[in-house]
């Protein structure tokens, strides 16, 4: 083994079970991670959820939504929504 992989292996023997299961997920995250990279160019990444694509999935959402609940679903007021009103002080 590398000297590197070598004091990692020895400090892990010092660690409790419920440590190890941590590091563990951590590398499995690491090696996701990596793996993502390594499949999945930035700029497609980016075109990908910027593009058409993004856009039908949030227009079958919507549709979706509109199916599920119907038409009489009463609507917030602007005031509702805007930072005034989420901040706002309630009694």
């Amino acid at each position: 083994m590398e000297p590197l992989v070598d004091r990692i292996v020895k400090k892990l023997h010092h660690l409790s079970q419920s440590k190890l299961h941590y590091v563990l997920n951590f590398i499995k995250f690491l090696s996701w991670q990596e793996e993502r990279s390594n499949q999945l160019d930035v700029g497609e990444f980016i075109a990908g959820i910027y593009g058409s694509t993004f856009e039908n999935i949030a227009d079958q959402l919507a549709d979706e939504l509109a199916r599920s609940v119907g038409t009489n679903v009463p609507l917030l007021f602007d005031y509702a929504v805007s930072r005034v009103g989420i901040y706002e002080e309630h009694p």
